[in-house]
């Protein structure tokens, strides 16, 4: 049995895929199977981080995002406004690729996305487009999260962590966490972090998140616009703390034993 990480549990888990035995979820909340474009995706039985993987080469995909998705219902936490608490959580995934080597210039690169739309409702992972405005280059990676926003405007009502420096054309496999906490909670409560490879490289507290979803109609998508691999997806209904990252990182393991299960 692999070590335990604070009070995390299988009863934390809304969805995991270590992508071993396949794509769909090892464990989840919601639907196991996912709706895969296999024109752009595929299952590869070895060479991920821990077993198989989640290959993904959609660089011409442009903003259809129609790459790889599981539906969002039971599997991502939720809690809606005015329900008197808010809602915490964590997501989790291994990357490996060369996003300056690999990716089309002209758009941003979602390696994981749950929204209305990137500007409404929303959560995601992205990496910058090169010589971008605001970053420059290389490619930085973000986590962005916007409350309910009808003008769908990138400029009001969202927020980002940035991480620059990434250094990810070595070859190699990259751990990407971000958490957060008190979403929905009617307050000015709202915490969020973002950690590569167990190191917490952005953090911001302070604010109002409130999304309105209706989660029978949003799909958790992965590799949007992405060329490389993806492993071991977790979501889960809490906010790991930094010391938990670190150890999820640490641990070498897949993230199913953590919690004493083998997801073989």
């Amino acid at each position: 049995m692999g070590q335990t990480i604070e009070s995390f549990s299988q009863d934390n888990v809304c969805l995991y895929a270590s992508f071993d035995g396949g794509l769909a979820a090892d464990v989840c909340q919601g639907d196991s199977e996912p709706t895969a474009n296999e024109s752009l995706v595929r299952h590869d039985p070895v060479g991920g981080r821990f077993g198989g993987r989640l290959v993904v080469d959609a660089v011409d995909n442009q903003w259809a995002e129609d790459e790889f998705l599981y539906k969002a219902l039971g599997n991502f936490p939720y809690t809606p406004p005015g329900a008197g608490s808010g809602f915490d959580g964590t997501i989790s995934m291994w990357l490996k690729g060369d996003p300056d080597a690999d990716l089309n210039d002209e758009y941003p690169v979602d390696p994981f996305h749950i929204s209305r739309h990137a500007a409404d409702a929303s959560f995601y992972l992205d990496l910058t487009k090169p010589n971008d405005w605001r970053y420059g280059s290389p490619r930085r990676l973000r986590f962005g999260f916007y409350g309910d926003s009808p003008a769908q405007n990138m400029f009001e009502g969202g927020w980002l962590l940035v991480a620059g420096e990434l250094g990810w054309d070595d070859g190699t496999w990259h751990q990407v966490v971000a958490t957060f906490q008190n979403a929905n909670s009617g307050s000015d409560d709202a915490r969020a972090a973002l950690y590569i490879d167990g190191q917490l490289r952005a953090t911001m507290s302070g604010y109002r998140h409130t999304l309105t979803w209706d989660l029978e109609s949003l799909g958790i998508g992965l590799g949007q616009r992405y060329v490389g691999s993806i492993d071991e997806l977790l979501i889960l209904d809490r906010a790991l703390s930094a010391d938990a990252v670190s150890s999820l990182f640490q641990a070498d393991q897949p993230a199913g034993l953590l919690w004493g299960s083998d997801p073989n």
